[in-house]
């Protein structure tokens, strides 16, 4: 009730998605702020009934066969003046509501059966003797308008079953977004913004099970893995409460159901979310290093396991492991770790292997395959040593295509250039006494930077710092 209580009917009615429910609503806001309560109770249920009523029309426009039907038979009636048929689907539209469309729970509809009882006290005043004339108090009528825009005109047609059926066959779908920002822009806008508790609730549980399982009829996770963790990180940044209590709730309880072939899963999970360990008991993790370490005799390792070097406490275990492996096999699984997901600490890792190329092709594809996705995930210093190991490895700053590299790095990390300048002058200086300062003393009018691959770079560079021979 202290939420009826404290709740702004003007910020509540613009709430209210359709146009018209929101004006039935207002009607009801002002007869109730003029003392006619009963007129304002009146509204209210005729609110519920339009926009349930248009909610299924809704669904009907988007090819539902069990709404198509009912929108056939009211038009029908509607046209004919049936009476009796358009009494018979107002009393049961509840009914239809909760349980042929999911629009309400069944305590929701528990409570709107006491609107409907009250509107009917209201609007049939003679089937109540004289001295039993339905007088309803303020609180009541309010509580009523809390109650239908909350439990129903502030959300779209998209509750129960058929939302998360509309969610699973997005995901699926060839156009679902592929970066976390367009994906949150999409999710939000069709299901999470307006979306209920109990829905999200859902929705979180069906996608670990599709996450940790790995095996979900609809949903397997070897063809829809992006689609899910996307899914999953748009839903812990829309609802973070609703996310983390039922992230908390049933992690747990799922990993121990699972067989030694699905908790390359966990780890996948972990590395999207690394608060999923402290969700475990020890037991659980107890299990999980087990089958990490078990990893160092394994010929074909999980790369999934590599993920979890954000917990601390595998960190230095999945560092041996790593090292472990001959510089071919280490390339492979860093570029397959960043192509799934990048992560901070995977920064020392690709910036050596990057300082190791022994040959322009390498260095170019190490680039492109180590550095440059990594970009997000660099820090400062991490930005100041590779460009390091650029000035000492002639095999990088002399490869063709390095100079496309170093542009793309400094376009991505402008946040850090005044902390950078140094360390850009730092390199073109190298580069120039290792390779452009002949050049220029045979020609001194002649402009080194535009004739060479870094002039894009070096032309950004020169309104922030002196580059030789200045």
């Amino acid at each position: 009730m202290k939420e009826v209580r404290i709740t702004d009917l003007d910020e509540l009615a613009l709430k209210v998605r359709d146009r018209i429910s929101r004006s039935y609503i207002l009607e009801a806001i002002d007869a109730y702020r003029g003392g006619a309560y009963r007129s304002s109770i009146i509204s209210v249920w005729i609110a519920v009934n339009f926009d349930i009523i248009s909610k299924i029309r809704e669904l009907a426009n988007r090819g539902d066969k069990m709404a198509q039907d009912f929108i056939n038979t009211l038009d029908q009636a509607i046209r004919t003046k049936n009476i009796k048929e358009l009494q018979r689907v107002e009393e049961n539209l509840l009914d239809k509501a909760e349980s042929n469309y999911e629009f309400i729970s069944n305590q929701e509809k528990y409570d709107l059966e006491q609107l409907k009882n009250d509107r009917n006290l209201c609007a049939h005043p003679a089937f109540i003797s004289e001295d039993m004339l339905f007088e309803p108090e303020p609180e009541r009528v309010r509580m009523h308008i809390v109650h239908v825009v909350k439990y129903l005109l502030q959300h779209p047609p998209i509750q129960g079953k058929n939302a998360i059926a509309g969610i699973v066959r997005d995901i699926k779908s060839i156009s679902f977004p592929d970066t976390l920002e367009d994906a949150s822009i999409f999710l939000n806008t069709r299901y999470l913004n307006h979306s209920k508790k109990v829905l999200i609730e859902n929705i979180i549980v069906l996608l670990l099970k599709a996450v940790l399982r790995g095996n979900l009829e609809d949903l397997p996770l070897l063809n829809y893995s992006k689609q899910i963790f996307l899914t999953l990180q748009t839903i812990s940044k829309r609802h973070p409460d609703i996310y983390e209590e039922r992230m908390q709730a049933n992690t747990l309880k799922i990993v121990e159901s699972l067989n030694d072939e699905c908790l390359p899963n966990v780890f996948r999970l972990i590395g999207l979310d690394p608060r999923c360990w402290s969700w475990l008991d020890e037991a659980a993790k107890s299990q999980l290093k087990a089958y990490i370490k078990s990893s160092l005799n394994q010929t074909n390792i999980h790369i999934s396991i590599f993920q979890m070097i954000v917990i601390n406490d595998l960190k230095p275990i999945i560092i041996e492991i790593f090292n472990g492996f001959s510089v071919a096999k280490q390339i492979n699984i860093m570029i397959n770790i960043i192509k799934s997901l990048p992560q901070p600490e995977f920064a020392e890792q690709a910036i050596k292997l990057y300082s190791g190329a022994g040959s322009y092709r390498s260095a170019e594809s190490l680039g492109e395959s180590l550095i440059l996705p990594m970009i997000g995930c660099f820090c400062l210093t991490d930005i100041q040593k590779i460009l390091k190991v650029v000035q000492e490895n002639d095999q990088i700053y002399d490869a063709g295509g390095t100079p496309k590299i170093m542009l793309e790095i400094y376009e991505k990390t402008n946040q850090h250039l005044q902390n950078l300048k140094e360390n850009w002058k730092e390199l073109f200086k190298v580069l120039w006494d290792k390779k452009y300062s002949y050049w220029y003393e045979q020609d001194p009018k002649l402009d080194v930077w535009d004739d060479s691959g870094w002039a894009s770079l070096a032309n950004h560079l020169k309104s922030v710092v002196k580059l030789p021979p200045d």
